[in-house]
């Protein structure tokens, strides 16, 4: 894989910090997208490049056998980028020339869930090119004995819901050298997926724990009971957080049993859940919490009375942690009927730049309220091992 992942890596978690920072300038944010766009095609370039043409050693180092497809997709995009109108280029391309090929988002999928372990849980739908996605309420009983009749329609009706895909897309431009087009499309290919990973991975981890619901997904932290209030200016309000001071099993039982109903009343079975904090939480409360020194001398960790796995996320706020199922939460996600690559030198045309806007459409959210329990664990306690003490009357 790439050399450089340590730069990639720091460079996209100092991309996100700024575009958080509701006193950053434009200039600081720009510029840090521009370091973020530049480490990624600097690093794919020297790897590109060292290999010498080798197969052998690019594939070694994560750059993929095209299809022809593939090959056929990078091949007009490079041809397009050399133009001296690239815009007007790209839009005369065919459209099942523009399209994106469905195998290099699949690719960019395995690759974020193997990297990301929040990310690996969540229930990924790649929805190709739709608009549109209808998903079955599958807590909802959809068949029951009886005459056919209009009661039992409107039953049925009621256990599918239409998520619309396109209401959210996600942009990102990156910046290449002109001669880096040269390479041809095996390092366009990686540095394409590279960058759409990258830049998922930073927003979609975000938007699945804390997203508002206003363009862009719903996150698991958000109160979207049947009938709450969305703000045009805030979106989805925050659920509000249950404080826990212990994950002893009658504390922990109570908070896990508002998982086990839906919305509809309906009973869900589960045997794991899966609790989300960020690092310091989990140094600091958690792993305290679940951790206790055993009779042999040495530490019995991970101590949960139910199955639970435990995740760290940054995007996390301090403070608290989410308690879900994560097959619960869907996200759909696509490319753009319109192109997935659009060019233009407007921005860096002195520096004989091209500049690439990558788009994708997607849309996430909990299928019901009870699929997340938002804690409030800046109390909890550390795990101690309890003993009772029975005192016996003389004579007894």
């Amino acid at each position: 894989m790439l050399k450089n992942k340590t730069i990639i890596t720091e460079a996209a978690s100092e991309m996100m910090r700024v575009f958080t920072d509701e006193n950053a300038t434009e200039e600081a944010v720009q510029a840090a997208f521009d370091k973020f766009g530049n480490a990624i095609a600097a690093s794919v370039g020297q790897d590109y490049l060292s290999a010498n043409g080798d197969t052998a050693v690019l594939a070694q180092r994560g750059f993929r056998q095209l299809t022809s497809e593939e090959k056929a997709y990078y091949q007009r995009i490079i041809d397009a980028g050399k133009t001296k109108t690239p815009v007007q280029s790209y839009i005369g391309l065919p459209d099942t020339d523009k399209v994106m090929p469905e195998t290099i988002i699949q690719d960019v999928y395995k690759d974020l869930t193997e990297e990301h372990p929040l990310l690996s849980r969540i229930n990924f739908q790649n929805v190709s090119y739709l608009t549109r996605w209808i998903l079955n309420d599958h807590t909802a009983q959809t068949a029951a004995w009886g005459d056919v009749n209009d009661e039992i329609t409107k039953q049925i009706t009621s256990a599918f819901r239409v998520v619309e895909v396109n209401q959210c897309k996600l942009s990102a431009y990156a910046i290449i050298e002109k001669d880096m087009l040269d390479l041809g499309p095996t390092f366009l290919d990686n540095y394409i997926r590279t960058f759409l990973k990258e830049s998922l991975a930073c927003a979609l981890e975000k938007a699945i724990i804390s997203g508002t619901g206003l363009k862009q997904p719903i996150g698991l932290d958000r109160d979207i009971h049947k009938g709450v209030s969305f703000s045009s200016e805030t979106g989805y309000p925050q659920k509000t957080a249950v404080a826990v001071k212990s994950f002893l099993p009658a504390e922990y039982g109570k908070v896990l049993s508002q998982l086990a109903k839906t919305e509809r009343g309906t009973m869900r079975k589960f045997d794991q859940v899966t609790l989300v904090c960020n690092q310091v939480d989990y140094l600091e409360k958690v792993m305290p919490a679940t951790t206790v020194l055993n009779a042999n001398g040495t530490y019995s960790t991970n101590l949960f009375p139910f199955p639970t796995e435990v995740i760290r996320s940054n995007e996390m706020e301090t403070g608290k942690a989410l308690i879900f199922l994560p097959e619960e939460y869907f996200f759909g996600l696509g490319s753009s009927k319109d192109g997935t690559l659009e060019y233009s030198d407007d921005f860096k045309f002195l520096a004989d730049q091209r500049v690439y806007k990558i788009k994708m459409h997607g849309m996430g959210r909990a299928w019901d309220n009870t699929v997340a329990v938002l804690l409030d664990i800046s109390k909890l306690n550390p795990a101690y091992i309890t003993v009772l003490q029975k005192t016996e009357t003389a004579g007894a």
